[in-house]
């Protein structure tokens, strides 16, 4: 029994390796009109099946590059809202600090002339 299992393997490996070498166009010479139809038959079925499965990934890729896409849009937006706020409270800093100083020079011009008033009085 193990020994009719070994050559029904066998057989099967060279009917495997064949078609194998056939699909691969190799060793066609000898091979029937018919046969030839039946393998260019089982290769466009084949590569239906591959364009088929290309198609799916490509547009699972393409769904997760949208999905991306948009995440890095609003990161992006939140960014430039923070960048808007940024430089708006530095603007703010700027026209506070710009008054401050001028209060200060204002407030000693004043000191200035009082007491410029009082070593004339």
């Amino acid at each position: 029994i193990l020994r009719l299992e070994v050559e029904k393997l066998q057989i099967q490996m060279e009917d495997l390796e064949k078609t194998y070498k056939y699909m691969i166009g190799e060793d066609l010479d000898l091979v029937s009109f018919k046969k030839l139809q039946h393998l260019e038959k089982q290769m466009n079925l084949s590569a239906r099946k591959i364009r088929s499965k290309m198609d799916k990934i490509s547009l699972e890729r393409i769904r997760s590059l949208r999905g991306k896409e948009q995440t890095l849009k609003e990161e992006n937006a939140y960014f430039r809202k923070e960048l808007d706020r940024s430089h708006k409270a530095s603007d703010f800093n700027l026209d506070m600090t710009k008054e401050v100083n001028d209060k200060l020079e204002t407030d000693a011009t004043t000191q200035q002339d009082l007491s410029q008033t009082s070593l004339n009085l």
